[in-house]
């Protein structure tokens, strides 16, 4: 289905695979379900806002000097970040918000070729509990470099995922990062990660976050995936199983050991940790873990 955005909302079942459109009026497109398209043509000079959520195809927006805000769910098919990373500085070179959706990265985010001027927001998202192993998480870093006025960066896990590069359990423990090379960052207030872990990729991006950005003022690590109240705007929390128990007291000794000391005092750090009633149906299980990490 296809919605374009003028006056009033525009409803089109496309069965061609092609879209094209020029109008005026087009101020809100959004493409989803549409499994014969295979290319997207617009030249409406007004459009400002994007979504599309489908396997890749052709996307051309035309000049898009007035697009603020793209949605790109890529959620069957891999590799949103390499394409956004890529493309979307030409495509849409004045973005103010970008959401991103992906369900398997088969390679690192690479530098981004361009910038990404005006972008404000940005919110990625790691759909699925089987994206690569390989994938290095720290590779993130390169939206941040490609983002100078960026204020609010989330990042969110909101699956289960075991990763092979865990600090806690590798003996060699954990070096200085290898990404502290290139500029600071002066915008940067407000950064979550949900679902963080304790993959040696994840502590490097967190950290080359933290020695980047010179202006944060909130850092939030929820090791729950955000299963947590405060996420779910919901009265009680969504119980976490045993192995997700374990893995989120992992999560947070690594937190202790490799993130909590290199935070300014001017940085507001939180720390999202299972629930008490979570934990105690585990509690003996837990300790002994505490003890023999």
């Amino acid at each position: 289905m296809l919605t374009a955005g003028f006056e009033v909302p525009l409803h089109l079942e496309l069965e061609k695979s092609k879209y094209q459109c020029s109008n005026v009026k087009l101020e809100v497109l959004d493409v989803l379900g549409c499994s014969k398209l295979e290319m997207i043509d617009s030249n409406a000079p007004n459009l400002s806002t994007f979504f599309f959520s489908g396997r890749p195809i052709h996307i051309s927006l035309g000049d898009a000097l007035q697009m603020r805000k793209v949605i790109l769910h890529r959620d069957y098919s891999p590799d949103a970040l390499h394409y956004a990373s890529v493309k979307l500085p030409f495509i849409a070179p004045n973005l103010q918000t970008l959401v991103l959706s992906t369900s398997d990265e088969t390679v690192s985010t690479p530098k981004a070729f361009g910038k990404f001027i005006q972008l404000k927001y940005l919110e990625i998202e790691f759909s699925s509990s089987k994206f690569s192993q390989d994938y290095d998480l720290s590779s993130l870093i390169s939206f941040l470099d490609a983002s100078p006025a960026l204020e609010s960066l989330i990042i969110r896990i909101t699956q289960p995922t075991i990763r092979r590069d865990s600090v806690i359990e590798d003996s060699s423990g954990y070096s200085r990062p290898r990404c502290l090379q290139g500029q600071c960052h002066d915008n940067l207030k407000n950064v979550m990660i949900t679902g963080f872990c304790s993959a040696k990729s994840m502590i490097e991006l967190t950290i080359c976050i933290i020695e980047k950005a010179k202006t944060l003022e909130c850092l939030t690590l929820d090791t729950t995936r955000g299963h947590d109240t405060r996420y779910a705007k919901i009265d009680k929390c969504l119980r976490l199983n045993k192995e997700a128990l374990v893995k989120a007291k992992k999560d947070r000794i690594a937190i202790q050991r490799y993130v909590e000391g290199r935070v300014p005092p001017s940085v507001n750090l939180k720390v999202i940790e299972p629930c008490s009633k979570c934990v105690e149906k585990y509690k003996v299980l837990l300790q002994a873990m505490i003890c023999i990490i």
